[in-house]
């Protein structure tokens, strides 16, 4: 078998592969993010609701979930949290790669996080040096914003 056929071989069962998932992503209604109009975006991929509007700057953990805390006092929902770590992820790269549709979140800047445990942290998903779009996370600082999520 030549060289040539090799990389043909490779490349075909690699579009074969990574193809499904791909058009599994595309169906209309199934991925992406709908602004419902009332401040929240619907991640139509899992069902999940994020708060458009972050809040102002919040110095420690305590006040952050105090933030929380009020919003699921005065908002039509109740269950609102602090978003983890790779949630925030998944919501900044939704963002990278243009599946937010029609919301327009503010994504800059670092924002509090909540961890399986329930230890809290700040940080932001930043840029990394390499092409193309890579991130990686900066903790710290002590003062961020918060992005409510729900459920």
């Amino acid at each position: 078998m030549t060289r040539q056929s090799l990389v043909t071989i490779t490349l075909v069962l690699f579009l074969l592969v990574t193809l499904p998932g791909c058009a599994k992503l595309t169906k209309k209604g199934k991925s992406g993010f709908v602004n419902l109009g009332n401040g929240i975006c619907l991640n139509r991929a899992n069902g999940q609701m994020w708060q458009i509007k972050r809040s102002k700057m919040i110095s420690g953990l305590k006040a952050a979930r105090a933030y929380v805390a009020q919003l699921n006092k005065t908002s039509k929902y109740h269950d609102w949290r602090l978003p983890t770590v790779y949630e925030l992820y998944d919501l900044i790269f939704t963002f990278d790669i243009h599946r937010n549709g029609n919301c327009v979140i503010e994504n800059k800047g670092k924002y509090w996080a909540d961890k399986k445990n329930g230890e809290g942290m700040v940080g932001a998903w930043e840029l990394g040096p390499e092409c193309g779009i890579d991130r990686h996370y900066y903790s710290g600082g002590g003062k961020g914003y918060v992005r409510a999520v729900r459920p």
